[in-house]
């Protein structure tokens, strides 16, 4: 592993574990860190890279237990609990979700694309979003039960346009 793949690995697994522990302070601050670094370190799609390889594997790992052979799915829901459609996502979400399907496929120059989409050229606000939904979709899939399939995703704030009411 180069040493830029490991650091993005070792990254992605402390996010991880700041989340499970609950560390909302120190996981925010890591959040904009990382969204913000150019240049020096890992880069955001690297980290981004790691934690859909992460929920990819594990969800791969789960269709093969649960033997279930039909094509990947997942369901977005929205803070409310409804169903969301990907293109109703911000554009940079809905990246990631299209990522997340082309891993568990194995197209990993689909994926690689479209993790770029997300995190190329996008403001701070936009980056730390891609990477808190990550985050939130990863460890979540990891916390639920073994058995339950499809994946449900919870798209939090700001992840849908604004609506006029």
């Amino acid at each position: 592993m180069q040493p830029t793949a490991r650091r993005a690995h070792t990254i992605a697994r402390d996010l991880l574990s700041l989340t499970r522990a609950g560390e909302a302070d120190r996981l925010a601050t890591a959040l904009v860190s990382i969204a913000s670094t150019r240049g020096r370190g890992p880069a955001l799609g690297d980290v981004v890279g790691r934690l859909v390889d992460t929920f990819s594997l594990a969800a791969k790992d789960r269709r093969r237990s649960l033997r279930i052979g039909e094509p990947f799915t997942l369901r977005l829901r929205d803070t409310a609990g409804l169903t969301v459609r990907p293109d109703r996502l911000d554009p940079a979400v809905a990246a990631i979700v299209r990522a997340i399907a082309a891993s568990v496929r194995d197209d990993r120059d689909t994926c690689a694309d479209q993790i770029g989409e997300a995190c190329e050229n996008a403001d701070l606000d936009q980056r730390i979003r891609v990477l808190a939904h990550c985050l939130v979709w990863t460890s979540d899939f990891l916390s639920t039960d073994t058995t339950a399939y499809p994946p449900v995703l919870s798209c939090l704030d700001g992840s849908l346009p604004h609506r006029p009411q």
